[in-house]
């Protein structure tokens, strides 16, 4: 997947957005990652039921197998023990931890009324496998409660050598290089949600400089986890008109991946799109529309705090009421809120559509990309009437916060 063999109407779009948050002085230091430590694993060759010539190592990808066999280390000094009295011990630590955890359970809340009883979208997929309808609503559960592990603050409060401006810039070239690869929109979520986490918690002073490389680096490392094809770190120098070197590439790779703790199972306001526009079985017109208004929240770091899923949900009613449409009681059913708790926040992302022409109005890769026959023109869709000031900021309702 080399760019560099691709026509020329791509090769120059992206950096071409480059050079909006590219500085005058990229030779910054870029900060140090500590060393990761390898660990060698111990077999016990004694042990009933292991083979000593099988190390039970973690299942890996084939081009590393070697690197686990070297580091299997054989101990053979062991002695066998009791099976019987091992199961029983291990029974009897699991019961107590069941009695002690039981005893500091809160009274459980009152149950959710369904206020769609009637419908069941994940019934109706029946034995669509692809839908995977018996475990889709607790997938998106699952998300939920790993929001709050990757909750982003005003990181701009202690990094006051970037602004909202700058970072505006950053992802404006990000969505450019989603384009130029052809990757998955997840695959840029995850990257703007790397570089948020990682500028909120890094004790790293972050200077204009080190932006590129870390918006690249991102979108490198989301690549990984997302596409089927990853770019090479040569396609990423190359958009970054080979500014930096595999070295520095290679180090910030770390250094995010441990920002995010080595997690990249991170909640996605994308994803919980997609299932809300499939369960009232929105149109592509309407779901697209959707994702333009969620995409230009990205320019935006007012909405960094948001939580994904009401974040989505804001999007997908700006979309439906653009579209002459409304909320429903399957909305309220799936996405868990109730059109009060939505609503705010909506005719906020309404305020945001009319804020990009005259705040970001250079910022234009996002607006150019949605008035593409592709995406069906949805860019062109008249707003709502703005309910704001046209100089009102971006205020976002404290119910929406991910805490």
């Amino acid at each position: 997947m080399m760019l560099r063999n691709r026509n020329k109407n791509n090769e120059n779009a992206a950096p071409a957005a480059a050079a909006a948050i590219r500085p005058r002085n990229m030779n910054a230091q870029q900060p140090d990652a500590a060393p990761l430590k390898g660990e060698k694993r111990v077999i016990d060759a004694t042990k009933p039921g292991v083979d000593a010539t099988e190390p039970q190592a973690k299942r890996v990808a084939m081009n590393d197998i070697s690197k686990v066999f070297s580091n299997v280390v054989l101990d053979s000094t062991k002695k066998p023990t009791d099976q019987k009295a091992r199961k029983g011990a291990s029974s009897n630590r699991a019961m107590s931890v069941i009695a002690e955890n039981s005893e500091n359970v809160e009274p459980s809340s009152p149950a959710r009324v369904d206020p769609c009883p009637d419908y069941d979208y994940d019934a109706e997929c029946g034995k669509d496998t692809l839908q995977v309808g018996e475990y889709a609503n607790e997938i998106f559960t699952y998300y939920r409660h790993r929001m709050p592990l990757f909750k982003i603050g005003k990181y701009m409060e202690h990094q006051t050598n970037i602004n909202p401006q700058m970072r505006a810039a950053l992802i404006n070239w990000m969505v450019s290089i989603q384009e130029q690869f052809e990757l998955n929109h997840e695959t840029l979520y995850l990257a703007v949600k790397v570089v948020d986490i990682y500028l909120d918690r890094t004790n790293q002073k972050i200077v204009r400089s080190d932006l590129q490389l870390i918006g690249g680096t991102a979108m490198f490392l989301a690549s990984k986890y997302d596409e089927r094809l990853a770019p090479l770190i040569d396609d990423i120098n190359y958009l970054c008109d080979d500014t930096y070197t595999k070295q520095q590439v290679i180090r910030m790779e770390l250094i995010l991946f441990k920002a995010v703790g080595f997690d990249l199972g991170i909640p996605l306001s994308y994803r919980f799109l997609r299932r809300f526009s499939r369960v009232i079985k929105s149109d592509m017109h309407t779901l697209t529309l959707a994702r333009y208004i969620l995409e230009s929240s990205l320019l935006f770091y007012e909405f960094v705090t948001v939580k994904d899923d009401i974040l989505a949900a804001a999007a997908l009613l700006l979309a439906l009421r653009m579209k002459r449409r409304d909320w429903d009681a399957r909305l309220t059913k799936y996405t868990t809120y109730t059109l009060e708790e939505v609503e705010p926040l909506s005719w906020m992302l309404n305020h945001m559509i009319y804020k990009r022409k005259t705040q970001y109005a250079e910022f234009q890769t996002i607006h150019l990309k949605y008035s593409h026959n592709v995406f069906f023109h949805v860019a062109a869709t008249p707003s709502l009437p703005d309910k704001f000031h046209p100089r009102a900021a971006i205020t976002i309702p404290t119910n929406v916060i991910n805490q």
